[in-house]
């Protein structure tokens, strides 16, 4: 990052991923992109449903730089595959990002997942996660 700083266009780390490679320290990544001003983007696709890899990803918002993270909806939400839900702390990022995707998705993930959680209530969603 000290040599290539400037030309990087982001870090993407990882919190969950399959065996044998091993969930990325994103506290660690925050601070090291915060520290050299580089941007971070969070693979989060199945963490959703983990209250321990969601404080990470607090304490990394809170503690370093995280500019966005993504969720996969089929992954986090029992809908079929196809959709995604990209967070960030800076609501600039997030109309940033629209600003760049306007109409060019399908709106049926977000009807999918609308009407799956409309369908389960917030008690079943949940008891889920417990």
């Amino acid at each position: 990052i000290q040599t290539k700083g400037p030309s990087i266009c982001c870090v993407l780390s990882t919190t969950s991923c399959f065996a044998p490679r091993c969930p990325d320290d994103i506290l660690a990544v925050a601070r090291l992109c915060e520290r050299y001003n580089v941007p971070h983007l969070i693979n989060n696709a199945y963490g959703v449903q983990s209250e321990p890899i969601m404080k990470s990803i607090n304490s990394a918002m809170e503690h370093g730089r995280v500019d966005c993270f993504v969720q996969s909806t089929d992954k986090n939400f029992m809908v079929p595959v196809g959709g995604s839900i990209v967070a960030s702390g800076q609501p600039n990022i997030i109309k940033a990002i629209a600003a760049a995707y306007p109409g060019r998705a399908s709106a049926a993930p977000i009807v999918d997942l609308f009407i799956t959680l409309l369908t389960m209530g917030r008690n079943t969603y949940r008891m889920l996660l417990d």
